[in-house]
């Protein structure tokens, strides 16, 4: 774990230098007319009316801002630093909260890219990023699927961010920490023995009570009766919660009306420092 961090720090400061060495005055970016803005021109009509309503609604709930681009060319530069300058540009996120979220697809760079805010970076870890762009993207990319990759990685990261999805951000934070090992069962489970064992030892102790035969007494009894009658006396004297996935409708009427007015849309102040991942096919 520490490796990792300087590593990532590693990759940040080269970000920086990169950023440095390359002139901002050299490049341009689409302007931010909505939440899926597609300069590159790959996306159909239908899937980009669809992700733009279901953005508004996802971002009308829970205030988290995700936006999905694509460029004809990442002009020359790492898809990393296009991708920071890009989201510090539209300024992704709310100001305070910094949490934004920018897909971004090159197509003719066949590179990929998801980039976190700040707020967001525990939410949705880079090592959790590079999952979804590996299983839940590339596949599609790789077979000229775009609309279909970006449709399912979109859902895919606010499932991972909302936590709604438990199973598959138990099942990717698995595999970014392959060494952390989780119970597999429902934590209620851990109180089974204290809860069982308690009244078997009791019942156990009333039987061997019962079970034990009177010591013989009297005259008719011989010493070594009363002898085993005295010693079994004094020697018998003694323990998912189920998660329910919580889903809410959202009013198309309200979320019609806000993906509506792209005009109106813009980022809320947010920023990134390169939490994220990459991916190319």
């Amino acid at each position: 774990m520490h490796a990792l961090s300087h590593l990532r720090l590693a990759l940040l400061a080269l970000i920086a230098v990169l950023a440095l060495a390359l002139p901002a005055a050299a490049q341009t970016f689409p302007p931010l007319s909505g939440r899926v803005v597609d300069a590159a021109g790959v996306l159909d009509a239908g899937v980009r009316a669809m992700l733009t309503e279901k953005l508004a609604a996802y971002e009308a709930k829970t205030s988290n801002q995700v936006v999905v681009a694509t460029v004809g060319s990442l002009q020359g530069l790492p898809i990393e630093v296009y991708a920071n300058r890009l989201f510090r540009t539209w300024r992704l996120g709310q100001e305070d909260r910094n949490n934004g979220v920018l897909l971004l697809v090159a197509p003719a760079d066949h590179k990929v890219r998801i980039e976190v805010g700040y707020g967001l970076e525990g939410a949705l870890p880079d090592a959790v990023a590079k999952l979804i762009i590996e299983d839940v993207m590339l596949p599609q990319l790789r077979v000229g699927r775009i609309d279909a990759a970006i449709t399912a990685g979109v859902e895919t990261i606010a499932d991972v961010i909302s936590g709604r999805d438990t199973e598959l951000t138990q099942a990717m934070q698995a595999r970014a920490n392959p060494n952390h090992v989780e119970w597999p069962y429902p934590w209620w489970t851990l109180l089974l023995p204290f809860i069982i064992f308690p009244p078997l030892l009791f019942l156990y102790g009333i039987y061997f009570d019962n079970a034990v035969p009177e010591p013989a007494s009297g005259p008719r009894g011989s010493s070594r009766d009363r002898d085993r009658g005295r010693s079994s006396d004094s020697s018998s004297s003694n323990w998912s919660s189920s998660s329910s996935s919580s889903s809410s409708s959202s009013s198309s009427s309200s979320s019609s009306s806000s993906s509506s007015s792209s005009d109106s849309f813009s980022g809320g102040g947010g920023s990134s420092g390169g939490g994220g991942a990459s991916g190319s096919w």
